[in-house]
């Protein structure tokens, strides 16, 4: 303060001093000689500073470097702190006494005397922190020739008041003069009041923080106040700030807030402290933070009166932290703390259980969002605001979601406007805001004036709604978060839904859907889905309706209830279109019903022109309640391949695949498919302890794999079933009419008969029900079914490996309907041949079987032989059967009546083929016999080639012994079946009759060893 002001104060009543200023600076009383000291008061003030000081704290803490400034005032008993006094800003920390006497009985008769009463009075106060300064002049040693040295007057007040602080006393030359020796003589002064007054201050400051200590160790002890500690912690923050220490500062506020957070629950955990009743009371005003003031008096003095509410104290705490954070230039913390704190009072007022009046707390919020944000907005540039939106943009969006709430609650979003107690509730919420405070009375927009003119009319709450929305959208969009402006999205379509303007709500529920949908988000699908299907409704959109309406009844997330309507909307629809005339909707199937298994009979799906197949489907309907279909449908695309020829019923038979049952891939209805492919959860519990005592500060749960949850799809890709699926029109159709549909697991059954050979694939499945049909565009895999049509056939095959020539072996014929259908009447008609007859027994059977090998019948054969032909008469046998039946055949390679010419035909016949069939000696000879077959359902012959093997290989050798000659012939058995000879002879096919062939051996020893196995 002024010196002379002080002077002239000194006549008049003592006035205390303004203390809470954010210039308080540590004090200085100054006694002895006002007018000396007036005199070097500017160069003091401004000298102290400049050089920093290291300051040692205890407790282990960290030096600093800090410039030390005082608030010089004139020297009063009343300055002094009183006993239990805990201000530290009002306690002065060093007392200097001035003093420029230079004459000894002026010291004796005035000076020791008025020394000696301020040192009885500081002992009085126990204050042991004091300098008295000797000021030298030079011009007063001109002036008086008899004075004595000036170290006479300096050594008596050493010997009288500083026997042992010699230091207490400095001696100030000529302070006001520019030479050396008083700049030397000032330099050392400086630093000895910096020094005893770092001293002081450590010392005091210490004491200080003890007796804190203390203090909050007792509040487990009944009757301590938190209010009382509050405004102890407090004077250290003021005296951290004072010294500039503003984290130091800082911290004293955290721990006050960390404090009273625990407290509040505890309380709501059942263990209340008894001060914490004064913060329950009820609000009654809620004009949000005050952050334009460095120090809210009015709040700090309901907290030190104990009379402050949960959101005074709040208010207080939260202005003292953003003060400081402002000057530690940290703007964009005080929107993350202001943010925090705005949920947190919420939640504490609930565990506190302090009556709010509706809409009070939503008016507090949006006050102090804007608050904080024209705080920010008051100490950085645009393009720093710009450069940190990511910071602030949450506050915009509270702002935003409070201002929707009250406009809700006012009733200045519906269509009719606010009525009589929506104007009461709004004349009740603006008397809680009091008047609107000085430092911001002159400000065009205010939070306050804002306020205010959003609640006057619906008009201006429409503007500043739309406003903030628009601008929140902004922000999260250009910072990339894309789902949080999706979410304002939303709330903005829920208030153009409440303003009947539905095409505008559309375009944000449809962005945050397919955003949804990439990520899948399934309770938010759910929720926006039936946002949409209100908006669609109200916008008359049938097609999309409906599609949304099948969505929402098969949604597991929606109530029974729910359901149930969105499905009763489709019936209804259905059942309005066939009773008028009403164009068909189609929609897509898979969240109607979805196609789970296909099942043909036959099992390989393959039939012939005329067969019945039977085609199984199992779909699951994902409706709520069962659903009367007009029609299922199969569109059933028909192709005939070039290669067709190749599709025989054998053939068919070994490429189809044999179960005929065919799987189809389940599908969430409504989800993209690639919402089945993400990983799952990785979640992890999470601890944190404290360091101290390692109790259990938080827990939680962690998320390691986010980054592969959240990864944003391609903005192109379709999420959504499209509209506009096609309903192909094809000529073939399988149709099941008048089908109920259950919820859960149906089967539904086609059959048809084939008409035309083909490949036959299934297109399409369609669901009718009135108007509108449900269609699965695509079945996949691909699902076919092959007709064949089969011309008759005829095949004539032994029934053993090979054929033996001169025996009769069993022949087996199986003749194959095919198309052609076997009547009465109808024979085989084999030609016949003198070496190769047909053998038959009377009670020959034939067997009929079906296509698929199943036994039908059994009929006899009729046979008829003539001299060229045998006559079969077929069984009656429908077309696509097949008939067998077994004769015997006997192939004679040489018979007694023919003529020699023939026999010799014959052998050379047999010879020649010999030659080149038979490979070794050991190889029998084959020959083939064709025969002739005219069949009934063919103008044209078919012949049957049979090969037959000779089984011997005879030789014969001409020995000679004198006149006698020995023929000696060896028959070789070249076949796998035992014979035995019986008659056998030789014979003269010439025309010697004179020669006599004679066995040399009886007849019982000619074959031994004659026949050889091979």
């Amino acid at each position: 303060m002024d010196p002379a002001a002080a002077a002239a104060a000194e006549q008049e009543e003592p006035q205390p001093p303004v203390i809470y200023t954010m210039e308080n600076k540590p004090i200085v009383t100054c006694a002895g000689d006002q007018n000396l000291f007036t005199s070097i008061y500017p160069m003091l003030s401004q000298q102290l500073p400049k050089e920093p000081m290291e300051w040692r704290r205890s407790y282990g803490r960290a030096p600093k470097m800090i410039h030390l400034e005082s608030n010089f005032v004139q020297f009063k008993e009343e300055l002094l702190p009183k006993e239990g006094n805990k201000a530290l800003l009002t306690f002065p920390f060093l007392h200097i006494y001035w003093t420029e006497c230079c004459d000894t009985e002026v010291y004796k008769a005035t000076v020791k005397d008025d020394i000696t009463k301020w040192q009885n009075v500081l002992k009085v106060h126990s204050s042991v922190d004091w300098l008295i300064v000797v000021v030298e002049s030079d011009a007063k040693k001109k002036n008086k020739t008899n004075i004595l040295p000036r170290t006479s007057i300096v050594d008596k007040i050493r010997n009288d008041f500083c026997n042992k602080q010699s230091d207490r006393c400095v001696v100030l030359s000529d302070p006001l003069k520019d030479s050396s020796r008083s700049q030397e003589s000032w330099n050392a002064f400086l630093t000895k009041l910096r020094t005893l007054l770092l001293m002081s201050f450590t010392k005091n400051l210490g004491k200080f923080e003890d007796d804190m200590r203390t203090l909050r160790e007792k509040r487990t002890e009944p009757g301590w106040s938190f209010c009382e500690y509050f405004m102890v912690q407090e004077e250290l923050a003021f005296v951290f700030e004072m010294l500039q220490q503003f984290e130091d500062a800082l911290v004293q506020y955290d721990e006050l807030d960390a404090l009273f957070s625990q407290y509040v629950v505890n309380f709501g955990a059942g263990d209340g402290a008894n001060w914490l009743t004064f913060f329950c009371q009820p609000v009654k005003s809620w004009n949000g933070l005050i952050l334009r003031k460095p120090i809210d008096m009015e709040k700090r003095e309901l907290i030190q009166n104990q009379e402050a509410t949960l959101l005074d104290l709040r208010s207080y705490l939260f202005s003292r932290q953003c003060t400081l954070l402002i000057f530690l230039q940290r703007p964009w913390e005080v929107s993350q703390r202001a943010l925090e704190l705005l949920h947190n009072c919420v939640q504490e007022l609930k565990l506190l259980e302090v009556s709010v009046p509706p809409g009070a707390l939503d008016c507090w919020v949006f006050l102090s969002c804007l608050e904080v944000l024209q705080r920010i907005e008051g100490c950085c540039d645009r393009v720093q605001i710009d450069a940190n939106v990511s910071h602030t943009v949450g506050l915009w969006s509270y702002a935003t979601e409070k201002l929707k709430s009250l406009g809700y609650l006012c009733g200045l979003v519906s269509e009719e406007g606010p009525n009589s107690e929506d104007l009461n509730r709004t004349v009740d919420l603006l008397a809680g805001l009091g008047a609107e405070r000085p430092e911001t009375a002159n400000a065009a927009q205010s939070p306050y004036k804002k306020l205010k003119e959003a609640l006057s009319s619906v008009e201006a709450f429409e503007k500043h709604y739309l406003d903030l929305s628009h601008a929140t959208i902004e922000m999260y969009t250009n910072i990339g978060r894309i789902r949080s402006a999706k979410l304002v999205g939303k709330d903005l379509a829920e208030f153009y839904m409440r303003k009947k303007s539905p095409q505008k709500a559309e375009v944000y529920l449809q962005g945050a859907l397919k955003t949804y949908l990439a990520e899948g988000w399934a309770l938010l699908i759910t929720h926006t889905r039936k946002q949409l299907a209100e908006c669609q409704k109200h916008l008359g959109q049938i097609e999309n309706y409906l599609q949304t309406s099948s969505l929402l009844a098969s949604d597991d997330h929606l109530r029974e209830d729910e359901r149930q309507h969105f499905c009763q909307e489709i019936l209804n629809f259905a059942i309005q279109q066939t009773e008028g005339k009403g164009q068909k909707v189609i929609l897509p199937m898979n969240s109607f019903a979805q196609l789970q298994t296909l099942h043909f009979d036959p099992p390989n799906a393959v039939i012939h022109v005329g067969g019945i197949l039977s085609v199984e489907l199992t779909l699951l309907s994902q409706m709520p309640i069962p659903v009367q279909l007009d029609q299922i449908a199969l569109n059933v695309h028909f192709s005939i391949e070039k290669n067709s020829y190749r599709k025989t019923a054998e053939w068919l038979t070994k490429h189809k695949t044999s179960n005929g049952i065919i799987n189809f891939p389940s599908e969430v209805a409504g989800f993209p498919l690639s919402r089945n492919s993400l990983p799952a959860l990785e979640l992890y519990e999470m601890y944190e302890r404290s360091p101290s005592d390692n109790s259990l500060n938080t827990t939680g749960i962690i998320c390691k794999n986010v980054h592969m949850l959240l990864r944003r799809q391609e903005s192109s890709s379709s999420l959504e079933m499209p509209l506009g699926v096609t309903l192909e029109d094809g000529a073939h159709m399988l149709k099941c009419s008048n089908f109920v549909l259950e919820p859960g697991v149906n089967t539904v059954t086609f059959r048809t008969q084939a008409k035309e050979p083909g490949t036959y694939t299934l297109r399409q499945l369609c669901m009718s029900l009135g108007k509108v049909h449900f269609v699965l565009p695509h079945i996949y895999p691909v699902v076919q079914y092959d007709v064949y049509s089969q011309e008759p056939q005829l095949k004539v095959e032994p029934m053993t490996d090979s054929l033996l020539a001169g025996i009769p072996q069993k022949v087996k014929f199986t003749v194959t309907t095919g198309h052609y259908a076997v009547k009465s009447g109808d024979t085989l008609q084999l030609s016949n041949a003198d070496a190769m007859p047909f053998l038959y027994p009377p009670e020959s059977k034939a067997l009929i079987y079906s296509n698929t090998r199943e036994r039908v019948s059994e009929s006899s054969l009729l046979i008829q032989s003539s001299e060229k032909i045998t006559s079969i008469t077929l069984p009656v046998a429908p077309a696509y059967h097949v008939i067998e039946f077994e004769l015997e055949v006997i192939y004679l390679p040489s018979t007694p009546t023919a003529s020699v010419e023939s026999e010799n035909q014959i052998n050379k016949e047999l010879h020649g083929k010999s030659k080149e069939k038979q490979k070794t000696d050991n190889c029998m000879a084959t020959v083939d016999h064709k025969v002739t077959i005219d069949c009934p359902w063919s103008i044209y012959s078919t012949i049957i080639a049979l090969t037959f093997s000779v089984p011997f290989n005879a030789k014969h050798s001409l020995l000679s012994a004198g006149k006698r000659k020995y023929i000696q012939v060896c028959v070789q058995n070249l076949s796998e079946l035992c014979f035995q000879l019986s008659d056998n002879n030789l014979k003269n096919f010439g025309n010697c009759i004179d020669l006599q062939l004679l066995p040399l051996k009886p007849e019982s020893q000619q074959v031994q060893g004659a026949v050889e196995h091979p």
